[in-house]
């Protein structure tokens, strides 16, 4: 893969991207509540995003089989909607969305993505995991801070990881943010903690990118599996997991939080 550069002209369907994810999101926050299936949340998500002309970017994307990831408590990310998943009081739930809007750009048919997460409680639960929480979105801010030209790579995974080393938590190492092309996930990758060996971590990052961030931070240890659907990806010390997640438009006046709306 190679990092997309979009040209000023593409800005505008980005942002509705980005809006319309940030809005289905904060709608699915909402509605979270004890007694809900992780499959009403995740048809309520496909028919809003289609109801706005938009097309639900996970559905279909590697065969994944939703519109919606929806994780819970140990469950890290990539979790499969299920009738059968029903959320309990004092539960978290991970709820990460896409939402792809299609516009022609020079006589091409494009797709423009929007992609965004969040951990929320279902109700009330300890105050570790409350902190957990908090502090995941703290170190996405922390990153978003640095998401702009005259900084790199590194310098996200710094401000994020620094937030994991504050209050000791597991970071999760498997997955990390990512830049985002037509066809979705695009280089650079985007580690949660500055050691990453490969190349990506001293990318600079330059006008026309789009970035998402997305820490994933463990009440335990760093180690995560995956089970045998193939695609729930869970801490292996069954300790809880929470995920938050920003696209961010990098352009030379400033960069752009797409997926952020006034109610976050």
């Amino acid at each position: 893969m190679s990092i997309t550069i979009y040209e000023e002209a593409q800005f505008e369907p980005i942002k509705k991207a980005g809006s319309l994810a940030g809005q289905i999101l904060d709608i699915l926050c909402k509605a979270v509540k004890p007694g809900l299936s992780t499959w009403d949340l995740d048809q309520m998500a496909e028919e809003w995003i289609r109801a706005q002309g938009a097309i639900p970017t996970f559905k279909g994307y590697s065969g994944f089989p939703a519109s919606l990831c929806t994780s819970i408590n140990h469950e890290v990310v990539h979790g499969i909607p299920n009738k059968t998943k029903i959320l309990k009081e004092g539960d978290i739930i991970s709820l990460d969305i896409g939402v792809t809007v299609q516009e022609k750009f020079n006589g091409k048919e494009w797709n423009y993505i929007g992609d965004t997460a969040r951990t929320v409680a279902v109700n009330s639960t300890n105050p570790s995991v409350v902190k957990l929480m908090k502090s995941t979105e703290e170190a996405l801010l922390n990153g978003i801070e640095v998401c702009k030209t005259g900084y790199t790579i590194k310098d996200i995974s710094t401000a994020v990881h620094k937030i994991a080393v504050e209050n000791k938590y597991g970071v999760v190492r498997m997955f990390g943010g990512h830049g985002i092309g037509p066809t979705y996930h695009s280089e650079p990758f985007i580690p949660n903690w500055p050691e990453y060996f490969l190349h990506t971590k001293d990318t600079k990052i330059t006008s026309g990118m789009l970035l998402c961030i997305e820490p994933m931070f463990n009440l335990g240890a760093d180690d995560v599996r995956k089970l045998k659907d193939d695609w729930t990806i869970v801490t292996a010390d069954h300790k809880h997991s929470a995920h938050f997640e920003h696209t961010i438009l990098v352009t030379d006046k400033g960069s752009y939080v797409t997926t952020l709306i006034d109610s976050v």
